[in-house]
């Protein structure tokens, strides 16, 4: 049943469409992504709604699969204290700081990823 807990989960994933950066936007996004990590399990619902924004905010980050090594779960109880999915560790020069709650993951992710919109200035037809 676990199997098809986790291509369900995976489906969305496909249908995201991705945002749309210019090159250097790309480029800063690449470089804060690469300060990040996910530690989830496939079949968590909460986990693959982590994974679509990632997805539809186009960035790469490592993630940390709990079913397919341990280990992983050793590092996330160690580090964050609870062997709880979704989580996302941030690496800053203070330090890391874990973030448990797959709403607060998102609205840090987007906060952190979503393109600004631009204001258009003139006169609204």
């Amino acid at each position: 049943m676990s199997w098809y807990r986790e291509i369900l989960a995976s489906l969305p994933t496909i249908f995201t469409a991705p945002v749309k950066r210019n090159t250097g936007e790309q480029q800063r996004a690449d470089r804060l992504a690469n300060c990040l990590t996910l530690y989830d399990l496939s079949s968590c619902p909460y986990s693959a709604k982590v994974r679509r924004n990632l997805k539809h905010l186009n960035i790469s980050i490592t993630v940390k699969n709990l079913k397919r090594c341990h280990v992983y779960a050793n590092e996330l109880i160690a580090g964050g204290g609870r062997a709880q999915v979704p989580c996302l560790r941030i690496e800053t020069a203070q330090g890391s700081r874990w973030l448990y709650e797959s709403k607060d993951i998102l609205a840090y992710l987007d906060k952190k990823f979503m393109p600004r919109k631009s204001v258009c200035k003139g006169n609204a037809l």
